[in-house]
């Protein structure tokens, strides 16, 4: 094969690859402890999404900072499986302490232990909460 025809595959491989970076910042003071995870699964060019990342072990006050990303080497995974596996990159900061409620906000707590009807239940109690007292109301897990 000459490089002539390399250049079409070239250019089809680069325009293929797509990368992205997400930040979610909630509000809460940056700390030290970072958790990283550089292969999360999701499927299907990322329509399918991955499995729920449980970071309270580690972070007990909670998350500063959620990235996400597709580096190079996820979209060459990805490429590669044509997309049916699209591997991500999530970086959790944790928060050094809690962010600064608004007046008026009550909190709802919810067990670590909590069943998925129990956790369901206290979120729309919180929901309910929140609707009438037309206050926000802060759902701790």
């Amino acid at each position: 094969m000459t490089w002539k025809r390399w250049i079409p595959v070239s250019l089809f491989a680069l325009c293929s690859s797509a990368c992205f970076h997400q930040v979610v910042q909630t509000g809460s003071t940056a700390g030290t402890t970072v958790v990283d995870m550089p292969w999360v699964t999701t499927w299907l060019w990322g329509l399918v999404a991955a499995q729920e990342i449980d970071v309270r072990q580690q972070c007990p006050r909670g998350a500063a900072i959620i990235e996400t990303e597709m580096s190079f080497v996820n979209g060459l995974a990805s490429a590669v499986t044509l997309g049916i596996w699209t591997p991500q990159h999530v970086r959790v900061t944790c928060a050094s302490g809690t962010a600064s409620l608004p007046k008026g906000a009550t909190e709802v707590r919810i067990p670590v232990d909590a069943t998925a009807d129990q956790r369901a239940e206290l979120t729309n109690r919180a929901i309910e909460q929140a609707i009438e007292t037309h206050a926000p109301v802060l759902l701790r897990f």
